[in-house]
């Protein structure tokens, strides 16, 4: 079927084909409900590209839980060479892509497993230093809002990026593909102008038009005969393709393709057989009665066993074919292939899908699969599933009696609980794990104690118990080293140079970025990746912007190349937190909002402090769920900027009362635990409402100047700091009316007007009689500094138009529309028009 109204998708791809010849790598994202036409716009542009370039293509199947690396094993076996995905997937593709122009497809993207999105993230990330066109397919249609494509889509430089939206065919169009013998009119009603869609009508046979797509479809596949409507019903179970040996061995002879292509149900290529579309597929697979489909699908299953297909390919037929034995066995192969190919989404889905069975599993091997399972959960970013699974393990592991197991899975439970903000959880879980190891009649040294130790350490640290969390982190490292794990000495190590770092900040930034180099040596990724985290936050911490900001970028950098997401998303909290010391609130709103996945307590924190710095109406919902996220992890890291943040809310309100109970306990807690940043940062806030008895000595500059009374110095040194906010609020806090108008103006110039109407009441209080109304409410709306046309623009994205219906909207050209919503996209930093609807809805 011809393709019509794809002018537009043909041109981007053929520029993106000349940039590639030019030695500019670029990605396309071609993306659009199912059945838009995709797959033909890709196979249309594959034939047609010049001679010379290299073209590599994947495809990602429909299974019930994806193939680790499927599609990038696919593309690689169109190269010479060997690909190991027990390596560094990402990397040895990246080797390989490099050494001639590539035009590289991988369709279907979001049936992608976790593996093969981390590798195209990795190709997305380093495409100006590629000779690569990465075009990648999805389905809107089938992309919920936490699914990790949205990261890999994300990785692209917005500058090499681009977006073909494919739109449904116009009434015109369909008219053309009918042909004057169809009712184009009621073709396009009953499909909507969906290609794939106006296509089933189109050739279905009749005299009438079909009612539905799913009536056109089986009206075809009605009109087949026994042995082709057999062939494909076995077809029809198997996603993607069929393979033609794999019909030959299951149905031998009496097998009939030739019949569904002709009624163009089926397609055959080199690689097999399978229906001219999946929603196709879908829909005879559907229809099947249950047990045909289980006797296919057993058919399927053992062809491919005996074949040795895939396990995760073989785990979804088992499933299919209701035979429990075989999905516990491919099931538990697939899931450790998963792990070890870093598809911890998937391998969790695999040991879900196994534990329905776990009757067939002896106890010892359900507790190892319930702690595998816990694991995967857990690296997946699923942490309730997670805490959930090693409940179960754990009963398990107590009727077995294996205290270092036991120990194992406490430990494993202790640092799950403290993720999901359950200090007190972690605390019981982290001191049973050491206490069931303590009462062994064999007291020797052994890795589950060094694990356990170094835990509690862990823990002390977060608590901010630092001589606990270094004397513990000792003992652990020194266990650690007798019985030669590597790991735990490098993980306690952490743990006591992010301690050190509290009383002594170049001490302990040493410390921990010396121990990131040695654990990225030995190949310890994810300790790396905390000690360069930790340093970064300790810096943030004590107002080290400019050292906090380089080691963000560094924590950024490693924690990309080596896919550590969970890092990734905090550190998107601490670049919004570094904004919002600098007063950059624009910044800090498209950092946020890249982390939807990051721990709630600071990811709340930050969200509450631009509330309050904006005046939104949801800052008091913002303020009160953050502060019982706090207060749950019963850490002064977590308790003391919420506190600040709610006493800002309740100075700007005149509410001393409120801002008594925001900072009374806090400031108790910071008096026993917290260093001299702690204390000072919630010291002023009671100074400044009357409600501090005596001044604490040993305050960092800021704090002690303006505790002493001198405004101005404490204002000059929050700005020799590059802290524009807080020099603000000191200033706000003087009864000198310049001082206060001062304030004032760098509230208006960094567009926190939340404050700006406790300026103006504190100047009228001072006796200006002349009060500046400072900026207008729309700076608020526009934190991103987009122009009047571009906002205009944004706000008919938001409304779902297409660039042309915006550009017929405001009488512009589809060219101009689209140089708009490129700038507005390189603005709000963000890649995509959904993320730029989104940031836009919080404004």
């Amino acid at each position: 079927m011809a393709l019509l109204e794809r002018s537009g998708p043909r041109a981007v791809l053929s520029a993106a084909v000349d940039r590639l010849r030019r030695g500019r790598g670029q990605v396309v994202l071609v993306h659009g409900e199912a059945g838009i036409g995709k797959s033909s716009l890709v196979a249309e542009f594959l034939r047609t590209l010049p001679r010379g370039l290299r073209t590599l293509s994947g495809r990602c199947d429909d299974l019930l839980v994806p193939r680790p690396l499927g599609a990038i094993q696919e593309l690689w076996d169109g190269v010479s060479g060997a690909f190991e995905p027990s390596g560094h997937p990402g990397l040895q593709t990246c080797t390989m892509l490099a050494a001639r122009p590539t035009v590289l497809v991988v369709e279907d993207v979001h049936w992608a497993d976790e593996a093969t999105l981390d590798v195209l993230g990795y190709l997305a990330r380093r495409i100006r230093v590629l000779p690569l066109l990465l075009v990648l397919t999805f389905r809107d249609d089938e992309l919920p809002a936490g699914h990790p494509l949205h990261r890999t889509l994300a990785a692209a430089p917005s500058s090499r990026c681009r977006r073909i939206e494919l739109s449904r065919l116009s009434l015109d169009a369909v008219a053309q593909l009918a042909g004057p013998a169809t009712d184009a009119a009621a073709v396009h009603r009953i499909t909507g102008g969906n290609p794939f869609f106006v296509s089933e009508l189109v050739v279905a046979r009749g005299e009438q038009t079909p009612a539905s797509v799913r009536e056109a479809v089986l009206g075809r596949y009605a009109r087949l005969d026994g042995a082709a409507r057999t062939t494909a019903d076995l077809i029809s179970v198997l996603p993607g393709r069929c393979e033609a040996w794999l019909i030959d061995t299951c149905l031998g002879a009496g097998a009939d393709t030739v019949s569904g292509e002709a009624a163009g149900l089926l397609v055959a290529d080199r690689d097999g057989v399978r229906f001219r579309h999946e929603l196709a597929r879908r829909v005879i697979e559907g229809s099947l009665p249950g047990q045909r489909r289980r006797e296919h699908n057993a058919a399927v299953l053992r062809a491919l066993t005996a074949a040795g297909a895939p396990e995760a390919r073989l785990a979804h037929h088992a499933r299919q074919a209701g035979d429990p034995a075989a999905l516990v066995r491919h099931g538990l192969a697939a899931a450790r292939l998963a792990t070890q190919s870093r598809s911890h989404r998937e391998a969790a889905d695999l040991y879900a899908l196994v534990l329905d069975h776990q009757e067939l599993l002896t106890v010892s091997d359900r507790a190892d699969a319930w702690d595998a399972y816990s694991t995967e959960a857990y690296a997946a970013g699923r942490n309730g599933t997670s805490d959930a699974a090693r409940t179960q393990a754990l009963a398990l592991r107590r009727r077995l009696g294996d205290p270092r197991r036991l120990s194992d899975t406490l430990r494993w439970l202790s640092r799950i609980r403290w993720t999901s903000g359950d200090r007190q959880g972690a605390e019981s879980a982290g001191d049973e794990a050491v206490r069931v190891l303590a009462g062994l009649d064999d007291a020797a040294p052994s890795p589950e104690l060094a694990t356990a130790l170094s835990n509690q350490s862990g823990l002390a640290m977060l608590a901010q118990r630092d001589a606990e969390a270094i004397e513990l982190g000792r003992l652990a490292a020194a266990i650690a080293h007798m019985v030669g794990d590597q790991e735990t000495v490098v993980n306690a190590t952490v743990n006591i140079g992010s301690s050190l770092a509290r009383s002594d900040l170049d001490a302990g930034l040493a410390l921990l970025e010396q121990t990131a180099r040695s654990a990225s040596d030995q190949g310890y990724d994810d300790p790396a990746g905390r000690a360069l985290l930790n340093a970064a936050w300790n810096a943030l911490d004590q107002h080290r912007l400019e050292t906090a900001g380089r080691l963000i970028d560094r924590a950024a950098s490693f924690a990309e190349n080596r896919e550590l997401s969970l890092y990734l998303a905090y550190l998107h909290v601490m670049r919004a937190m570094l904004a919002l010391a600098r007063g950059d609130i624009a910044t800090a709103r498209v950092a946020i909002g890249r982390a939807p996945d990051a721990h709630p307590a600071p990811s709340t924190m930050v969200k509450a402090t631009i509330a309050v710095r904006c005046g939104d109406p949801d800052a008091p919902a913002l303020l009160e769920a953050g502060w019982r996220v706090a207060l749950a992890t019963a850490e002064l890291q977590r308790i003391r900027p919420m506190a600040c943040v709610r006493a800002e809310w309740a100075w700007l309100h005149a509410d001393a009362a409120a801002l008594d109970a925001a900072t009374a306990d806090c400031y108790r807690l910071a008096l026993r635990r917290g260093n001299a940043w702690d204390i000072g940062a919630v010291a002023v806030w009671r100074q400044r409402a009357g409600l501090l008895d005596v001044v604490p000595d040993g305050m960092p500059e800021p704090y002690a100047l303006e505790l002493a009374g001198r405004t101005q110095s404490a204002a000059a040194a929050w700005e020799a700091l590059g802290e524009p906010h807080a020099q603000a609020l000191t200033l706000l806090a003087s009864d000198a009316a310049e001082d206060v108008r001062v304030g004032a103006e760098i509230l208006d110039r960094t567009a926190a007007v939340g404050g700006l109407p406790f300026a103006r009441a504190r100047l009228r209080a001072l006796g200006v009689a002349s009060v500046p109304r400072g900026r207008l409410r729309r700076t608020h709306a526009n934190p991103a500094g987009l122009t009047d046309r571009q906002l205009e623009v944004l706000r008919l994205m938001t409304a779902d138009l297409s660039n042309r219906a915006i550009a017929d909207r405001l009488v512009l050209s589809p060219k101009t529309v689209e140089h708009h919503v490129g700038a507005i996209l390189a603005k709000l930093g963000v890649t995509s028009r959904t993320e730029a609807v989104r940031l836009a809805a919080g404004w």
